[in-house]
């Protein structure tokens, strides 16, 4: 597993993840629609991460561990980019930012998305052995 890629990874989903929300945040019809902000943004997280996923395991063969592997990462580096960037700058409280129970769907979507992709993306590229 490459690891700096996979940090790589998350760096690149959370400045998607920050851009995305930033823009339902400020879209007229969606202000004060905090539950819809979210289910919107659950729905395009779906294409999002397996887009990255498939970007990393475009350089590294995938399986359902490294799926884990690469969705615990991505998940470490969103949390830290999190606490230092969103957190101070943006939300000024941590317990408000994390209290949030609809964060915490979105983490465990990326998780389960990355495992999904490591499976997946196994079982349709992996090349057999034709010499059998």
């Amino acid at each position: 597993m490459n690891y700096l890629r996979a940090i790589k990874t998350g760096v690149m989903l959370w400045l998607t993840i920050f851009v995305v929300i930033t823009i339902l945040m400020f879209l007229p019809f969606l202000v004060d629609k905090k539950m819809l902000q979210f289910g919107i943004f659950w729905i395009l997280l779906i294409p999002i991460v397996l887009l990255f996923c498939k970007w990393h395991f475009k350089m590294d063969a995938p399986n359902l561990k490294k799926g884990f592997l690469l969705g615990i990462i991505m998940l470490l580096v969103i949390l830290v980019l999190d606490m230092v960037i969103t957190v101070p700058l943006f939300v000024k409280s941590f317990s408000v930012f994390f209290g949030d129970w609809m964060m915490y769907v979105g983490y465990i979507e990326v998780l389960l998305l990355a495992v999904y992709a490591g499976f997946e993306f196994d079982k349709t590229f992996t090349k057999y052995d034709n010499t059998k």
